[in-house]
């Protein structure tokens, strides 16, 4: 494998995407949807009733019961804690950020090329499958990670421009940052590949988002389950999640190389 024509086709993706505001608006967005309900419940809310979220009661039980279970919130006390535990139940949903930006970038970036009759050019050259097929997944993934980690620091700055006393670094745990610099990245190149596989057979990049968007249930149904109180995602369980995620995406990979098969990109790619 060659870096110099992967990064020469990566670079041209990058380009396309950027022009593109139809695959970069939604993933942009997303930063914002993810971010808007912790700090609705924490800025917005309390300012509204005109207590804080330990008087309002509505968190206190649920944050008092949960200290031993989250470690980072030993040592709070009163609205702090009530504050910590909210932003640890809500830093779920900045995992879909990834997971969006992943499959809006992949789909127009895989479907705009057959739409576009490009491909067979680019096969023309001495490329090989899995330099096509990392080219085709490295500028989507960049961007989404990029977008992943502007979400993460914008959560943390909140924390510590809103929050009590000893809030952010709670929040700025082990368990953070192997959501942003592990889990994260690893169900953003599960999407990723799961995208390039559905884009490659359909010509339609919302049909393709459809069902890549499949990815999406996991994150939501745990998010809802921990804030109903179910179950409570701890670092040990973001761990193992991650190595299943590891798992998945090398038989997505495997998928993903047997699908970009010259063959088959020049006669079933229409």
């Amino acid at each position: 494998m060659k870096l110099t024509r992967v990064m020469a086709l990566a670079r041209k993706d990058a380009f396309e995407l950027l022009r593109n505001p139809g695959a970069i608006v939604p993933a942009a967005l997303m930063v914002l949807a993810s971010l808007f309900p912790a700090f609705l419940v924490i800025i917005i809310t309390p300012r509204l009733m005109g207590e804080t979220l330990e008087e309002s009661g509505s968190f206190a039980e649920e944050a008092a019961a949960a200290v031993g279970v989250i470690p980072g919130l030993a040592g709070l006390q009163g609205n702090a804690l009530v504050q910590a535990f909210v932003f640890y139940q809500f830093s779920l949903l900045l995992l879909l950020v990834p997971i969006v930006g992943a499959m809006s970038l992949a789909t127009h970036a895989v479907i705009g090329e057959k739409q576009s009759k490009a491909l067979e050019p680019i096969l023309a050259t001495p490329i090989t499958t899995l330099e096509l097929l990392i080219a085709k997944t490295l500028s989507p993934f960049t961007l989404a990670l990029t977008l992943s980690w502007t979400a993460a620091a914008l959560y943390l700055a909140g924390a510590v421009a809103f929050g009590e006393p000893g809030v952010w670094q709670a929040v700025a745990g082990a368990r953070f940052f192997i959501m942003f610099g592990l889990l994260g990245p690893l169900a953003e190149m599960a999407t990723l590949l799961v995208s390039v596989i559905v884009s490659s057979r359909s010509n339609d990049p919302r049909s393709a988002q459809q069902i890549a968007s499949l990815c999406i249930l996991p994150v939501t149904a745990l998010f809802v389950a921990q804030l109903m109180g179910v179950v409570m995602i701890g670092t040990p369980a973001m761990l193992l999640a991650a190595v299943a995620l590891a798992l998945v995406d090398g038989l997505l990979l495997w998928v993903g190389v047997r699908v970009f098969q010259r063959e088959s990109i020049l006669t079933r790619w229409k």
